[in-house]
């Protein structure tokens, strides 16, 4: 069974201080994708996409859009954002119910409860990338307690370190 890997981008992926998913959707507003390359070069941090990438490579998992980034952008926005920045693998790999609900009130545990509630299988992998500040409220969760929650530094995102402990974390579950 394809391991499930709900995914952040802010903090994981894009920890840019410069560029922002603001900038994304004023583009995706503007309607002219070209117009700003360095808003796509850097947008996504390097390390951040070569570490997924391998955790990819690994795993071979589906995804799940765990960021605000989906409250924002369509679904076809964002597998656009993932083909412009070398990260195919996840465009493709979308889940066909591509992103966690978004609910007033509802925290980032909420969403990723209710999705797995009802979209994933029993016995399913699983992992949870997100990062320290949006991801709090997984903290102290049965998600968290259960070894299936990376939170990444603010700033730093998915690192060396986090890759390893993501590896190993899915590792314990595909046996």
């Amino acid at each position: 069974m394809k391991p499930t890997i709900f995914l952040d981008i802010d903090d994981v992926l894009a920890i840019s201080r410069e560029f922002t998913s603001y900038q994304v959707m004023a583009t995706f507003k503007s309607g002219d994708l070209d117009g700003w390359p360095e808003l796509w070069n850097g947008l996504l941090c390097a390390e951040a996409r070569q570490n997924l990438a391998a955790l990819h490579d690994e795993f071979n998992p589906q995804y799940v859009i765990s960021s605000s980034w989906s409250h924002y952008l369509a679904c076809d926005q964002l597998r656009a954002v993932f083909h412009r920045r070398h990260l195919q693998f996840v465009a493709e790999g979308m889940h066909d119910t591509w992103t966690t609900p978004k609910c007033s009130g509802w925290s980032r545990f909420d969403e990723i409860h209710h999705w797995a509630l009802h979209h994933l299988p029993r016995g399913c992998p699983m992992l949870v990338l997100d990062d320290e500040q949006s991801g709090a409220s997984l903290r102290g969760t049965s998600l968290y307690d259960d070894g299936l929650v990376v939170l990444c530094e603010p700033w730093v995102g998915l690192n060396a370190d986090k890759l390893s402990e993501a590896q190993r974390l899915l590792r314990s579950q595909v046996v």
